[in-house]
């Protein structure tokens, strides 16, 4: 499933993640396998509207689709919440879910957490049935070892792609104690599986900053320590995207802020709360940072540049959140990042 793919982002559907990642350079997307995790699309009446969403992302090429479990139950009156929620029924190993999938060209699917042995069994025919292999999502927190579960009811457990997902945290410590341990102790008729190790570690507080500060981060560095016990797995980078778990913040005015992600780090760029100038200022902040020069060609980089006050480029949170995702995905993919022969400005 991974052989040609060097990066496997998880995203959820929101505005600024599939915004981010529709405007991607092909040779990016050809270089990825994203993990969406789908959920209702903002004020549409059917969950057809995100699905439409996530394929046009996508650009016919494959990628992975979960379920947002923490938008089930959602007290929505729309027919997209009652569409999303029927998706979760375990009858016949979750056979709604895969029968929703298979309406969707491209789309991988992702095991349901269960200990439910026939009901695993289920998701596994339902998944061969399918032909377009089946991913097991082992997150950190979770209270049961789908790993071990898998590999013995598993009819070939190597055809299965495992994601091993520490989490969102800042404390690289907790990821380590938990992953390398379950990567020590993973079953023998797994080795020759393809293996993801994912986390998240993007920052959940700026109020220390005011101008530019660099904030390091965990994910490459959780992969290197799970490479150099077992780098005779199969193995493949991945992360939250630059994205984090929801925070909801406290009250009073926001500063205007603009992120650089660089390979292990991010450039942050923050007004002084007292005196904002706005967005575009800290564009160009960016913009004029040495790391700059350094970022690949991208979408989110002509984003920083095009910036100013009379509305080009970065203009609010959400642009900002789109550019940083965008430029974060194109480093992480370690694609060229070469502009579509088609949007090649023309001279003569």
């Amino acid at each position: 499933m991974l052989a040609s793919k060097s990066y496997i982002p998880i995203l959820k559907t929101g505005i600024a993640e599939i915004d981010a990642y529709r405007n991607l350079y092909g040779d990016v997307k050809s270089a990825s396998f994203p993990f969406f995790v789908i959920r209702p699309w903002p004020n549409a009446n059917h969950l057809s509207y995100a699905v439409d969403k996530v394929v046009e992302a996508a650009s016919n090429l494959p990628f992975a689709l979960s379920l947002d479990h923490s938008r089930l139950g959602h007290p929505s009156p729309k027919a997209a919440q009652g569409e999303f929620n029927a998706l979760f029924r375990p009858e016949g190993g979750y056979l709604a879910y895969y029968q929703f999938l298979q309406g969707i060209d491209g789309a991988s699917p992702v095991l349901f957490p269960t200990a439910d042995v026939g009901n695993l069994v289920s998701q596994i025919s339902n998944a061969d049935h399918l032909g377009r292999g089946l991913i097991v999502h082992q997150r950190r927190g979770g209270q049961i070892n789908l790993i071990a579960l898998v590999s013995e009811v598993h009819h070939d457990p190597q055809e299965c792609t495992y994601i091993i997902d520490a989490g969102w945290t800042r404390d690289y410590t907790a990821m380590e104690s938990w992953c390398l341990p379950l990567m020590n102790a993973l079953p023998s008729n797994l080795h020759g599986a393809e293996f993801v190790i994912a986390c998240s570690s993007f920052p959940d507080s700026f109020s220390h900053i005011v101008g530019n500060a660099e904030e390091i981060g965990c994910e490459r560095r959780l992969f290197n320590a799970v490479r150099q016990q077992h780098n005779q797995l199969d193995l493949k980078y991945g992360d939250w995207g630059s994205t984090r778990v929801a925070n909801p913040g406290g009250g009073g005015t926001i500063p205007s802020r603009v992120d650089l992600p660089k390979f292990g780090s991010w450039e942050i760029f923050r007004a002084n709360p007292d005196n904002d100038q706005g967005f575009y200022e800290m564009a160009w902040e960016a913009q004029h940072h040495p790391s700059f020069a350094d970022t690949p060609n991208c979408w989110g980089k002509d984003m920083i540049t095009f910036s100013d006050d009379e509305g080009a480029g970065i203009q609010s949170r959400h642009d900002s959140t789109m550019v940083r995702i965008n430029v974060h995905l194109t480093v992480q993919s370690g694609a060229t990042s070469v502009l579509p022969t088609d949007e090649i400005p023309y001279t003569d």
